[in-house]
């Protein structure tokens, strides 16, 4: 399958963001090439890594072992509009250049076992405005780092992997950013879209068909689907940001350890070529004071469902797709962490859309995401994303993008709405 067909699949994200993978079946020596994940076809050309069990097997060399470097490039323009409440005077960029690109390798050793390792330069937060490129501050961060082992329909990855399973379809056509900017990332971190340090098991029944549990026990930023868990603890309105308040302010740089997080996910995913779904559960127990044991722990889960069709329309198809999530945790009093109140955090996260995709590859997409968050003693909020693009590929694995996001919230405690809106032209390369 050529890349560009790939590159109109839908595809998901992160974050920001998280581990693991549905696959086909089990191949059982590297002496083929297996297509990508059958739920999230085309993954790699939106700029993600392969899911553990979606490696590219090259026919074995003698000693059993083959490796594969591979590199995704994005970059562009981008104009911005600003919605502002009333007194705000914050000036627009009329005009912000913005970069973005992951490298790594994957691999296989011998019949079983399957590796791979990627970093990323990082987009320069959620708007593209740039990183630091001096004195060895560029922004890379690291992403999928794992190890699987995989035999008779089971696949075991351990170490720092994404778990396609809590991962919302997207349209292929929003992706020209690799899905790092505002307007597609942050509805798949408040759905619980999760990478991170852990193990991730999976079993394939019968073709079409995985079950799978992920388990983490890590720091609050060990995990991206940590974000999901809402509360104030002072001076922080959620437990990530405490967590990750710390990094870069001692001369270790690192989360505040203070803080430990335990998640079981199971899941179970199903595609037959025309539906694919999948459904999941997160359930968590977050201690924010390791240093006494007179606090109270904060327990939650975030229960998430998604189906996407591909269907034939004429001479091209059409995917529409929809996810849903709910998430519901326990809150501590901001200030006294051994007090539990009574009330608990809920959020709720709808998302959907549709993508056309021509026979040769290019296509159009228009997705919407809604969230809204309640919290005890504040007023509701709401966030809407929405993202409408293009992408028209001149050369294998080489394409143009075009794409409108925008951003609105409605926070109640604000006498009105506020939000972004960005016009966006890029342009990806995937090697």
């Amino acid at each position: 399958m050529s890349k560009r067909a790939h590159g109109l699949a839908s595809v998901i994200c992160g974050l920001a963001l998280l581990w693991g993978a549905p696959a086909q079946a089990q191949p059982a020596a590297p002496t083929s090439a297996p297509e990508s994940s059958p739920l999230q076809p085309g993954l790699e050309d939106a700029g993600f890594e392969r899911a553990p069990g979606t490696e590219v097997a090259a026919a074995p060399s003698p000693l059993g072992k083959h490796i594969e470097p591979y590199v995704v490039i994005a970059g562009g323009l981008r104009f911005e509009a600003l919605q502002l409440r009333a007194g705000q005077s914050t000036q627009s960029r009329q005009a912000v250049t913005m970069a973005i690109s992951r490298f790594g390798v994957r691999g296989r050793v011998g019949s079983y076992v399957t590796f791979a390792s990627e970093l990323e330069a990082n987009l320069g937060g959620g708007l593209g405005n740039g990183a630091s490129v001096w004195e060895g501050q560029a922004q890379l961060s690291v992403r999928d780092q794992y190890l699987q082992y995989q035999r008779s329909g089971w696949r075991v990855a351990l170490g720092r992997v994404t778990d396609l399973a809590t991962i919302d379809f997207v349209s292929a056509h929003v992706a020209d950013l690799l899905l790092a900017d505002q307007y597609t990332r942050d509805p798949l971190l408040y759905s619980g879209a999760n990478r991170g340090n852990g193990l991730l098991a999976r079993y394939q029944p019968t073709a079409g068909l995985e079950v799978g549990v992920g388990l983490h026990s890590t720091n609050p930023t060990g995990i991206t689907g940590t974000l999901v868990i809402g509360g104030e603890l002072f001076p922080y309105d959620r437990p990530f940001y405490l967590a990750a308040a710390q990094v870069g302010r001692n001369e270790f740089t690192l989360p505040d350890q203070n803080l430990h997080l335990y998640m079981l996910t199971p899941s179970v995913t199903y595609t037959d070529g025309v539906v694919s779904a999948k459904a999941a559960g997160q359930i968590y127990q977050l201690d924010t004071r390791l240093s006494t044991d007179a606090d109270e722990p904060i327990f939650g889960y975030n229960f998430r469902a998604n189906v996407r069709l591909d269907v034939a329309l004429g001479p091209g198809r059409i995917t529409p797709f929809v996810n849903v999530s709910r998430n519901e945790n326990e809150v501590l009093d901001s200030m006294d962490a051994t007090i539990k109140l009574i009330d608990t955090f809920t959020a709720y996260t709808v998302s959907g859309g549709i993508d056309y995709n021509t026979a040769q590859g290019h296509g159009v997409g228009v997705q919407y995401a809604w969230i809204r968050q309640e919290a005890p003693g504040l007023a509701k909020i709401d966030d809407g994303y929405l993202n409408v693009g293009g992408t028209y590929w001149i050369d294998d694995g080489v394409s143009l993008g075009a794409r409108v996001g925008w951003w609105r919230r409605n926070d109640r405690s604000q006498p009105e709405p506020y939000g972004n809106a960005s016009l966006m032209l890029t342009s990806r390369l995937i090697y």
